[in-house]
């Protein structure tokens, strides 16, 4: 099954992205999942995008240990159906959202900007104009 996004945003769309990343960062942040190996510390959600029905909510997550990104989002889909039923204890929707897990790319991007501006040749710049 493919999943569609429409790049159509609304101010409910981001009302209701705002109010399930709040629940599912509470839920997550207590790293009580039903796991065989649970996360040594919590995993941080990043982002939520709601497609144009509300009906399926994107999920970027991001986690600090030393662990394949696909094995995140797998132990993550495991107990996809706790978290589904913990989050709804937190907010109050007609048609609660399917979940779907993803890595967030963004902090990737800002390690490798922090990796070019700590090279040689800008700092060699960088001493070049202060001079």
């Amino acid at each position: 099954m493919i999943l569609k996004r429409k790049s159509d945003k609304t101010n409910r769309s981001y009302k209701v992205s705002e109010v399930i990343k709040k629940a599912v960062s509470r839920v997550l942040v207590r790293n009580e999942l039903p796991l065989d190996r649970p996360f040594k510390f919590p995993i941080n959600v990043i982002k939520v995008e709601m497609n144009s029905d509300l009906k399926i909510a994107y999920i970027y997550v991001v986690c600090h240990e030393e662990i394949e990104k696909k094995e995140i989002i797998n132990r993550l889909n495991l107990c996809k159906k706790y978290l589904s039923k913990e989050v709804t204890n937190y907010i109050d929707l007609k048609y609660f959202p399917k979940l779907v897990f993803r890595n967030d790319k963004s902090i990737y991007g800002f390690s490798r900007i922090e990796q070019i501006l700590n090279s040689e040749k800008v700092q060699d710049d960088i001493k070049k104009t202060d001079l």
